[in-house]
C-alpha cells in the first residue's frame, strides 16, 4: 500500500515540475509575443506616418499642377526633375531627367512614359530657354530646328512654357515645369476675355513657385 503512495507521490511531483516548466515556458512565449506585437505597432506607426507624408506631399504637387493646367487652359503639365544616370568614362556624372507628375486635358496622350531617363545633353535648347525665358509663352515655330522642338511637334504642342524648379538651398536646380498648349485656341481666348499674357505669365511663375514648395512639406507644417 506504501508503495502505491510512493507512486503517487512521484506522480504528482512530476506533474508539478513538468507543469511549473510548461507555466515558465508558456510565460516566455507570450512575453516573446507581447514584445513583438509592441515593436511591430511602433515600426507600423513608423511607417504609416512616412507613408502619409510622401503620399500627402504628392499629391499636393500634382493638385497645384492640375489647378495650374485648369487655370492657364493648358493641354498639358509637368514636372520634370533631374538626376544622375552614372557616369562617362572621364568620371563625370551623366545629367538625365524624368516626368515625376503630369495633368492631362481630357483626350490629350501622355508624356510621362516617353520621358523618363532623358539625357540632358540632348536638350541643352530647354536649359537656355528655361534660363533665359522663364514663364514665357512660347510659339513651337519660334524654336530652332532640335530635339527639344522635335519632341514638342511630335506630341502636338504649339505653344510651350518653361519654369525652373530649385533645390531647397533655392540655388541647386531640381528640375522644371512644363505647360504645353496643343492649341492656340485656348490662349486666343484667353486673350479675348481681357487677360493679359504677362498676367498669365506672371500666373504660372506664382503656381511653381507653390509647387517648388511642396517638395519640402512636412506632414503637419502648416503652408
Amino acid at each position: 500500500m506504501s508503495s502505491i503512495f510512493q507512486n503517487l507521490d512521484s506522480i504528482k511531483q512530476f506533474v508539478l515540475s513538468f507543469g511549473e516548466i510548461a507555466g515558465s515556458l508558456l510565460i516566455g512565449v507570450l512575453i516573446g509575443v507581447v514584445g513583438a506585437v509592441r515593436k511591430r505597432k511602433i515600426n507600423l506607426k513608423w511607417n504609416t506616418s512616412k507613408e502619409r507624408t510622401f503620399v500627402e506631399k504628392h499629391s499636393r504637387i500634382h493638385e497645384q499642377l492640375t489647378e495650374l493646367r485648369v487655370m492657364v487652359r493648358a493641354s498639358r503639365c509637368l514636372v520634370f526633375q533631374f538626376h544622375n544616370g552614372g557616369s562617362f568614362a572621364d568620371g563625370v556624372s551623366i545629367k538625365r531627367f524624368s516626368v515625376t507628375h503630369e495633368s492631362c486635358e481630357a483626350g490629350v496622350t501622355s508624356m510621362i512614359l516617353e520621358s523618363q531617363d532623358v539625357l540632358l545633353t540632348r536638350y541643352i535648347e530647354l536649359v537656355q530657354t528655361m534660363k533665359d525665358a522663364p514663364h514665357k509663352i512660347l510659339p513651337v515655330s519660334s524654336l530652332a530646328p532640335s530635339s527639344f522642338r522635335s519632341g514638342l511637334e511630335i506630341n502636338s504642342v504649339e505653344y510651350f512654357s518653361v519654369s525652373p524648379l530649385q533645390c531647397s538651398d533655392s540655388l541647386t536646380p531640381m528640375g522644371f515645369v512644363c505647360c504645353h498648349w496643343c492649341s492656340a485656341d485656348k490662349l486666343d481666348e484667353i486673350e479675348k476675355e481681357g487677360i493679359a499674357q504677362t498676367a498669365l505669365e506672371q500666373l504660372i511663375g506664382d503656381s511653381v513657385r507653390n509647387i517648388n514648395s511642396y517638395f519640402w512639406f512636412k506632414a503637419g507644417r502648416k503652408q
